[in-house]
Formats: C-alpha cells, sequence, structure tokens
C-alpha cells in the first residue's frame, strides 16, 4: 500500500494504535507521581523522613530512564532492520507489565527490603519497552503518512498518549480521591490492563510501513542500525536531545512535581485532579496547535514560539497556585500546557522524522527522544522537591528559574538543527 493510498479514516486508526504505549506509561506515571507523593514513602519506605521518602520515592520513579535509552536502542535496532511491526508489539506488552504489577506489589512491611527493589524492577521493565514506543509510532505515522498534505499533524500524535494517558491518570485519581491511600492507587494500577489489551489487538491488525517493506525487498537494512545511526547522525540526535529536554522537564515538572507541590501548598486530591485533568485537555490541543504552526511557519520559528510562551507563563502559573485562585490557575496553566506540553510533545515527532531516513528513523527518533527524557525528566521531580522541599511559598523561584535554563538549552538544539519544512521523507532515503 503506497502511502498516498492511506485514507484519513486508516490514519485515525494507526494513530490511536501507535499512542497507546505512550498512554499507558504515561497514566502509569501520573498515578506513580501522586503515589510517590502521598503513598509510597509510607508504603515502600516507612522508616524514611516523610520528606526523605518523598524525594526517594521520586528516585525510584527516576529508574525507568536509563532503561529508555535502552530499550530505544534495542527496539531500535530491531524496528529498522526486521520491520516496525513486531518490534511494536513486544515494547508495549513490556510497558503493560510493568504498570500492571506496580498494583500488586507488597509494601515493606509485608516483604521488607525486597518491595522498593522490586518497585524500581518494574519501573525499570517499564522504561525498556517506553524506549521502543516514541521511535515505532514516530516512524510508523511518517511513513503512513509521507505524501498527507498535514503530515505534520497526523505525526504529532505519536506522542499524543502522553495527554490521553495523563487526563486518564487525573480521571482514577478523582475517581478514587477517598481511597487513593488505601487501595484506590493499587486499582489504578491494575486499570493499565484495560488499555493493554485492546491496544495488542489494533497494534497486531497494524501492516508494516511502505518504506519498510521496500527496504526490507531490497535488502538494504543496515546490520547494526542502533549503532551506525550514532556515527552518521551524531548532531541530529544530540541537538534533538537538547531541544526536547524542554518539554520533558516541563510535562514532568507539571504532571508530576507539581502533584506534589500542590499537595504540600494544602490542595485536596480531588482539586488536584481537576487542575491536572483540565491541564491535560489542554495538552491534547495541542495536537491542533502544532498541526496549525507545522503546516505555515518554519521549524525553527515554531520551536522557538513553543519554548518563549510556556517559559514566561511559568512564573505566574506558579504564583496563582500559591494564591489558590483556582481561575487564574486554569488560565496560566492554559499557555504553559498547551504550548510546552501538548504542541511540544507533538512537534518532537515532526522533527525528528525529517532528520532520519527509513534505515534509521525508528532508531535514531527513539534514542535522540529517549535522551531528552533522561536530560529534562529523570531527576526533574526528586531535584524540585529537594530544591524547595515543604516551603513551597518561599523558594517558588526555582520553577521558573528552571524553565528558563531548558529554554536556553532547547533554543541551543532548535537553531542547530537545519530547516526540514516541508522536506519529501522519500528524497531523505535516495540520499542516504
Amino acid at each position: 500500500m503506497e502511502s498516498s493510498q492511506v485514507s484519513t479514516k486508516t490514519m485515525g486508526m494507526l494513530a490511536l494504535a501507535s499512542t497507546a504505549g505512550l498512554t499507558i506509561e504515561f497514566y502509569t506515571f501520573y498515578l506513580f507521581g501522586v503515589a510517590s507523593a502521598t503513598v509510597f514513602p509510607k508504603v515502600f519506605f516507612p522508616s524514611l523522613d516523610p520528606t526523605v521518602g518523598v524525594v526517594i520515592s521520586f528516585l525510584a520513579f527516576s529508574a525507568g530512564f536509563p532503561a529508555r535509552i535502552v530499550g530505544a536502542f534495542l527496539f531500535g535496532h530491531y524496528g529498522d532492520k526486521i520491520g516496525r511491526k513486531v518490534s511494536f508489539l513486544v515494547d508495549l506488552v513490556l510497558v503493560g507489565v510493568g504498570g500492571t504489577l506496580t498494583g500488586v506489589l507488597p509494601g515493606a512491611d509485608t516483604i521488607g527490603v525486597l518491595a522498593p527493589i522490586l518497585l524500581v524492577v518494574l519501573r525499570v521493565i517499564t522504561g525498556l519497552g517506553l524506549g521502543g514506543e516514541f521511535g515505532g509510532a514516530t516512524a510508523l505515522l511518517a511513513e503512513f503518512g509521507s505524501k498527507r498534505k498535514h503530515r505534520a499533524f497526523w505525526v504529532g500524535f505519536a506522542n499524543a498518549g502522553f495527554s490521553i494517558g495523563g487526563f486518564l491518570g487525573a480521571v482514577v485519581l478523582g475517581v478514587f480521591s477517598s481511597t487513593f491511600t488505601t487501595t484506590g492507587w493499587r486499582i489504578g494500577f491494575l486499570l493499565t490492563l484495560a488499555i493493554v489489551i485492546p491496544s495488542l489487538l489494533a497494534r497486531y491488525a497494524i501492516a508494516e510501513t511502505p518504506q519498510m517493506v521496500k527496504l526490507i525487498g531490497q535488502r538494504s537494512q543496515v546490520r547494526f542500525p542502533s549503532i551506525s545511526v550514532f556515527r552518521k547522525y551524531t548532531a541530529p540526535i544530540i541537538l534533538l536531545a537538547l531541544f526536547s529536554a524542554f518539554q520533558q522537564f516541563d510535562g514532568y515538572a507539571a504532571l508530576t512535581y507539581m502533584v506534589s507541590y500542590m499537595n504540600i501548598a494544602g490542595y485536596s486530591l480531588v482539586l488536584i485532579a481537576v487542575v491536572v485533568g483540565v491541564g491535560r485537555l489542554y495538552d491534547f490541543a495541542g495536537l491542533a496547535i502544532n498541526g496549525w504552526f507545522s503546516r505555515v511557519l518554519k521549524r525553527r520559528t515554531t520551536g522557538i514560539i513553543f519554548l518563549a510562551i510556556p517559559t514566561i507563563m511559568s512564573y505566574p502559573y506558579v504564583l496563582a497556585i500559591l494564591s489558590k485562585n483556582i481561575p487564574l490557575v486554569l488560565i496560566t496553566e492554559l499557555l504553559l500546557v498547551v504550548f510546552g506540553v501538548g504542541a511540544m510533545h507533538a512537534f518532537a515527532p515532526v522533527l525528528a522524522s525529517e532528520q532520519f531516513p527509513t534505515k534509521y528513523r525508528y532508531s535514531g527518533s527513539g534514542l535522540a527522544y529517549e535522551i531528552s527524557a533522561l536530560l529534562g525528566g529523570m531527576f526533574t521531580p526528586a531535584i524540585l522537591s529537594e530544591l524547595i522541599g515543604k516551603d513551597v511559598a518561599g523558594k517558588f523561584y526555582y520553577i521558573p528559574a528552571f524553565y528558563v535554563i531548558y529554554f536556553v538549552v532547547g533554543a541551543v538544539g532548535i537553531l542547530l538543527l537545519k530547516e526540514t519544512k516541508d522536506i519529501d521523507l522519500e528524497a531523505l532515503d535516495a540520499k542516504a
């Protein structure tokens, strides 16, 4: 099937199937973030001071990030060598297993020190699977939609799982808010299965992409794509990682750390769920924002706008939270999340898909993105928790200060990347 023949209905089905893994991951990441602030210190680290317990819980959360790079390497290798489909199925299984089993993991009062060890192991398993998601979704949507007029819009769905998963997590928190610290968090993790099973069926039905079929037919695959891509595309990988580090920081600060921040500031779990849930709706709206900007403006211009707006809004957003002015919180959150999380998440796979030919697209996109996750998201909740502690009013300035730092990092990345608007993806293959 030629990419030019792919219907809108088919692209829609591909988009939903492609974003399933990220939906699961950010659904569990959201629950993990809330649980780290409210439950895990007591369940898995009961002997520690509560504040230290929160920091250690966030460090356990961070254990999945190095595993994501390993996952991007492994699944990128097989995705570029034997095809997108098999890799894209296996990585989803790992994400599902890690999330689901967290819901039945006994606490330290039952199995002692083994409990936090297993918690970290499950994060690593989930991270391995997630490492294969971004590259696979990017390659699949870019290659099926390569001839479509609104290619950037469709490719943006590769990262839509962040908003969908976060919204579902907020819904679960709202439904189980009264029991979340006892049994509700376990039920939430077990509900991962409700996403995994239909997602696996949808992915099984996906055909191989036209470009990959052609590559396999010509036996033009690279022997070790995840290694060769570093040698041939070092600069794009590094620059993409620097740019996307901003969205990683913004996402994990707004979705994970701010849960703890609002909890300390005196917000109820129900109110936190409302604020974060609305934020995820804003996040999803970023798909349309990206589609328009990517269609009209150059890639560099779009990138700088997406970096600047949330950086500017981070200061009034934090002050609104401290003042407990909920309407103002939702208004400032709108601009911070729509551009910094939603549009940036949709823009990242667009940029990545245009930097690599078919033989390297899965591995190159995945490795660049997971390196950005390590740079921008791995220690964000733990560092902010340590720096701010319980003094959320006196040390709020750390949050906008971090936004400025990541703005500079992201701007360097996007300004040094080559301009790729309207590039022909098949022309990349001809040059490779």
